[in-house]
């Protein structure tokens, strides 16, 4: 009877640490932004896969300014849609690099990557002093247990293996990050982040730029 309970407890020990597992993986991706350590920022970043849903991201942005253009012919508009595509993952590959990532999730804006921060979008305002002077209010945080406790109650399962994240949980949902993690033997990573409106219209404009030139 004391072995049966000893195992039963043994599995919830082992289901309690895995349910927090994926929220340990943001404390330490949050330390390590706080403290600019790219070295362990790169333990908990797979940057191919994210390389590549950026790039999706921006071909599908840059796309969507295309077609909204009066000014362009069906046939320029190809082009500029073959264009786009092949330019994407290049801008990709020179924007996404550890000291950008640290950058836009400390944050939330890529400065570093030459993107210029736009004025704070409408119910935002209130928030930007607050960046300006270093908190960061867009950026990852997840060091206290309230904010992981905020950020638990933005997360959705994807599977036994995936979780997403939405943040800043306290923002409208146009203006909200959403980070994928996935569990890849012992140890979860950020193979996903799905950036918000704004964010994305400016790497459009980077990129519709780059054509143009």
């Amino acid at each position: 009877m004391t072995r049966w309970w000893l195992a039963g407890l043994a599995i919830l020990l082992l289901w309690i640490a895995y349910g927090a597992s994926p929220y340990v993986a943001l404390y330490r991706i949050s330390q390590a932004v706080q403290a600019h350590d790219t070295a362990a920022l790169e333990q908990r970043v797979n940057f191919r896969t994210l390389r590549l849903s950026l790039t999706r991201q921006a071909h599908a942005a840059a796309v969507e300014a295309i077609a909204a253009r009066r000014d362009l012919s069906p046939r320029e508009r190809t082009i500029l849609t073959e264009a786009s595509g092949a330019l994407a993952g290049p801008l990709v590959e020179s924007l996404v690099t550890p000291a950008t990532l640290i950058d836009l999730l400390d944050d939330g804006w890529p400065v570093r990557a030459g993107l210029a921060r736009d004025a704070a979008p409408a119910g935002e305002a209130a928030a930007a002093p607050e960046a300006q002077r270093g908190g960061g209010a867009l950026g990852l945080h997840a060091s206290t247990f309230s904010q992981l406790f905020a950020l638990f109650r933005s997360s959705e399962p994807r599977g036994f293996r995936g979780m997403v994240v939405s943040y800043p949980p306290d923002r409208p949902l146009e203006n909200r990050f959403r980070l994928r993690l996935r569990l890849r033997g012992w140890t979860w990573r950020l193979v996903d982040l799905e950036l918000p409106g704004a964010l994305r219209e400016r790497i459009s404009q980077r990129l519709t730029g780059a054509m143009q030139r």
